[in-house]
């Protein structure tokens, strides 16, 4: 990652097991946490040795304390891979089963100052 004083460059040792991992979720749903606060789900279709995400079938989640959970359907999606914070697997990424309809919680608050 970068910032304003320095730039760090992960291991490639890190990056090896990332690619990995990657491959293993293939067309399998996920979910990403961006470094500004967004959490997108979806269909990992794609990516590269950068980390940029391909994603098919994505929705962003938009939480609120006022609101319940709203569902923003994005449809194909890129996310940059410097804008990756955490990739998790998920059970969610094509719209079937459980929604959160009901949860209220914080937005997530931006996770690093990349831009």
């Amino acid at each position: 990652f970068t910032s304003k004083t320095h730039t760090h460059k992960l291991p490639a040792k890190i990056n090896t097991i990332m690619a990995s991992t990657l491959s293993e979720w293939n067309t399998k749903p996920i979910t990403v946490l961006t470094c500004d606060g967004r959490l997108i789900s979806g269909i990992l279709q794609g990516y590269d040795q950068l980390q940029n995400l391909i994603l098919v079938k994505s929705y962003e989640k938009v939480y609120s304390l006022d609101n319940p959970m709203e569902r923003v359907d994005l449809g194909l999606f890129v996310v940059r891979g410097d804008n990756v914070a955490v990739i998790a697997d998920s059970n969610d990424g094509d719209g079937d089963g459980d929604v959160e309809e009901d949860v209220r919680a914080e937005p997530v608050k931006a996770i690093y100052g990349n831009r």
